[in-house]
Protein backbone atom coordinates (compact mmCIF):
# COMPACT_ATOMS: atom_id res chain seq x y z
CA UNK A 1 0.00 0.00 0.00
CA UNK A 2 1.20 3.40 -0.86
CA UNK A 3 0.27 6.47 1.21
CA UNK A 4 -1.53 8.84 -0.73
CA UNK A 5 1.01 11.85 -1.50
CA UNK A 6 3.69 10.25 -0.48
CA UNK A 7 4.59 8.00 -3.39
CA UNK A 8 8.32 7.32 -2.07
CA UNK A 9 6.68 5.51 1.18
CA UNK A 10 5.24 1.97 1.06
CA UNK A 11 3.75 0.05 4.16
CA UNK A 12 3.16 -3.55 4.11
CA UNK A 13 3.08 -6.34 6.26
CA UNK A 14 5.96 -9.24 5.55
CA UNK A 15 6.00 -12.55 5.19
CA UNK A 16 6.68 -12.59 9.44
CA UNK A 17 4.17 -11.05 10.29
CA UNK A 18 5.76 -7.57 11.04
CA UNK A 19 4.65 -4.47 10.14
CA UNK A 20 6.84 -2.32 7.58
CA UNK A 21 7.66 1.03 6.53
CA UNK A 22 9.62 1.63 3.70
CA UNK A 23 11.19 4.85 2.38
CA UNK A 24 13.07 5.01 -0.90
CA UNK A 25 15.32 7.94 -0.51
CA UNK A 26 18.28 9.54 -2.37
CA UNK A 27 20.78 7.77 -0.22
CA UNK A 28 18.91 4.35 -0.57
CA UNK A 29 15.86 2.49 0.82
CA UNK A 30 15.08 2.90 5.00
CA UNK A 31 13.14 0.31 6.50
CA UNK A 32 11.15 0.10 9.25
CA UNK A 33 9.51 -2.95 10.89
CA UNK A 34 7.40 -2.78 14.09
CA UNK A 35 6.42 -6.27 15.70
CA UNK A 36 2.74 -7.25 15.64
CA UNK A 37 2.26 -6.45 19.31
CA UNK A 38 2.80 -2.76 18.58
CA UNK A 39 0.15 -2.48 15.94
CA UNK A 40 -2.81 -0.68 18.35
CA UNK A 41 0.12 1.89 19.53
CA UNK A 42 1.32 2.53 15.99
CA UNK A 43 -2.59 2.77 14.71
CA UNK A 44 -3.26 5.36 17.76
CA UNK A 45 0.06 7.12 16.98
CA UNK A 46 -0.65 8.07 13.13
CA UNK A 47 -4.59 8.85 14.32
CA UNK A 48 -2.82 11.50 17.14
CA UNK A 49 -0.39 12.70 14.01
CA UNK A 50 -3.42 12.83 11.60
CA UNK A 51 -5.06 15.12 14.32
CA UNK A 52 -2.30 17.29 15.29
CA UNK A 53 -1.68 17.81 11.42
CA UNK A 54 -5.12 18.57 10.93
CA UNK A 55 -5.18 21.35 13.48
CA UNK A 56 -2.08 23.14 12.14
CA UNK A 57 -3.34 22.78 8.70
CA UNK A 58 -6.79 24.62 9.70
CA UNK A 59 -4.61 27.09 11.93
CA UNK A 60 -2.09 27.64 8.68
CA UNK A 61 -2.02 31.14 6.71
CA UNK A 62 -3.11 30.88 2.82
CA UNK A 63 -0.28 32.46 1.55
CA UNK A 64 -0.74 33.96 -2.47
CA UNK A 65 2.00 33.53 -4.74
Amino acid sequence: MRIKGQADIEVFISDGGYICLRQDREDGEQLIEFAPAYGTKIAEAIASLQDFAQSRFEKAVLVDD
